[in-house]
């Protein structure tokens, strides 16, 4: 709901009668900051997008086990984290490790990757910035 909501926000924005427009050039969006480069909703991303002159960032955000926003995409941690090898045995049935089972103390134990498919743990765009271990972490909203 908060996905429709946020877009239907930037609808209304973007095609309104023109007062948002900025100069005559087209207004630039980093969805999860600058997610092409760094892995995304990153500190680093958003401070990549904002140095590359982005007029806004648009982040996504979940709930912790102790209902702490932060920036996180998806609802799974096991896509963009180390999280399977730092707590094994934590998935769910279906296999996959979701952030509302974890508090934000824990996630901040994770490192944060660039993407990867949950079942190859190959990464889903490998031109980018290289998968692996790093020392980025979630961010929590208030962090933002």
């Amino acid at each position: 709901m908060l996905h429709f909501a946020s877009r239907c926000l930037l609808i209304c924005v973007l095609g309104g009668t023109g007062q948002w427009a900025i100069a005559d050039r087209p207004i630039v969006i980093a969805h999860r900051g600058a997610s092409g480069y760094v892995p995304e909703h990153t500190l680093v991303a958003k401070a990549m997008a904002f140095a590359m002159g982005a007029d806004y960032i648009e982040q996504d955000l979940v709930l912790s086990k102790d209902s702490i926003p932060v920036v996180l995409h998806d609802i799974h941690l096991d896509t963009v984290t180390d999280v399977a090898e730092r707590f094994p045995g934590r998935q769910r049935a279906d296999g996959r490790f979701y952030a509302l089972d974890f508090t934000l103390a824990e996630m901040k134990q994770l490192s944060v990757t660039e993407r990867v498919n949950a079942k190859t743990r190959q990464a889903v765009f490998p031109s980018r910035f290289p998968a692996g271990d790093t020392t980025l972490q979630i961010p929590s909203l208030k962090e933002e």
